[in-house]
């Protein structure tokens, strides 16, 4: 799998655990207990589809080719044999057929050399009777046919493997949709729901569900400052994020934005020289750009 499909395993595990861990705060609650059980449900299916796409094949290609260079050597023997035996009753029928380097049997296409070695297997066969005198024994003959029977064996076995592996990261990705799909519309809803009464678990929940997005991901954060009173655009100004060296200025149309905000929970911080201080809490964990519509108290001029 890839590094962001681990990643995000790594954020579901995390994520259930929570789940797992605090589920005596929404077992009564049958929507929530349902979607999380369905999110147990198919995570563990996902961890299996994982395994099996993840199953390694080196060590069944190190074998079938193993086999193949054995078979490619006793096969060239044997056809060195048959070259000798055609030459000796100018069978040029034979010696069409036989003659071969093993450089070119090396070089053949796995199909084409299973059927090549079909081929000679058949030929040494029906002069088997001519061909020890030329190297060829009844033994030599069906030692070819055994790694023949062994390659094509381990060929099956490497094709099946690939294919159940193919069909496993089709099933993966599909279910990593549907995952992402309950958690996204469904149960994060629900979860966040319960932060008035839970916030410890919400913030809990959401920190295991982050690390599906990364280390560290931002997101565009707009915002409308308007004057309490009448309504109008409130000019110029400041917004920065309390705590941190993050600031922004405000335009001459009354918007901010923080093209790069942090995930996470913050505070923002909006100052003009003629309004009150204006504190915002805000909360980034989803994807989307937010958008920020804020009134802002003027300050009562003084009368002299």
């Amino acid at each position: 799998m890839d590094n962001e499909s681990n990643l995000k395993l790594d954020s579901f595990v995390q994520t259930n655990t929570a789940l797992t861990e605090n589920a005596s705060i929404y077992e009564t609650n049958v929507n929530t207990k349902a979607q999380a059980d369905q999110f147990a449900s198919d995570l563990e299916q996902l961890l299996n589809l994982k395994e099996e796409a993840d199953q390694p094949v080196k060590w069944l290609i190190g074998e079938k080719n193993a086999v193949k260079k054995s078979l490619i050597d006793k096969l060239y023997l044997v056809c060195n044999g048959l070259v000798c035996y055609a030459n000796s009753v100018s069978n040029s029928e034979i010696l069409g057929k036989a003659s071969v380097t093993k450089y070119v049997l090396t070089s053949f296409s796995e199909l084409k050399l299973i059927d090549f070695y079909k081929q000679i297997i058949g030929i040494a066969r029906q002069h088997v009777a001519d061909l020890p005198a030329f190297g060829v024994s009844e033994e030599s003959i069906a030692a070819v046919e055994t790694d023949s029977k062994a390659f094509e064996q381990k060929r099956a076995d490497l094709i099946l493997l690939k294919e159940d592996k193919a069909t496993a990261r089709d099933e993966f990705n599909r279910l990593l949709k549907k995952i992402n799909k309950l958690l996204n519309y469904k149960l994060d809803y629900s979860i966040e729901n319960l932060r008035a009464t839970h916030p410890d678990f919400v913030n809990y929940y959401f920190a295991a569900r982050q690390k599906a997005k990364g280390v560290q991901r931002h997101y565009d954060v707009l915002g409308y400052l308007k004057d309490k009173a009448s309504g109008e655009p409130i000019s110029l100004g400041k917004v920065s994020v309390e705590g941190m060296d993050l600031a922004t200025h405000i335009t001459a149309n009354g918007t901010f934005r923080f093209r790069h905000f942090p995930e996470g929970e913050h505070r923002l911080v909006i100052e003009n020289i003629n309004y009150k201080t204006l504190y915002v809490s805000i909360r980034r964990y989803a994807s989307e750009r937010s958008k920020l519509h804020l009134e802002m108290e003027a300050i009562p001029l003084e009368v002299i």
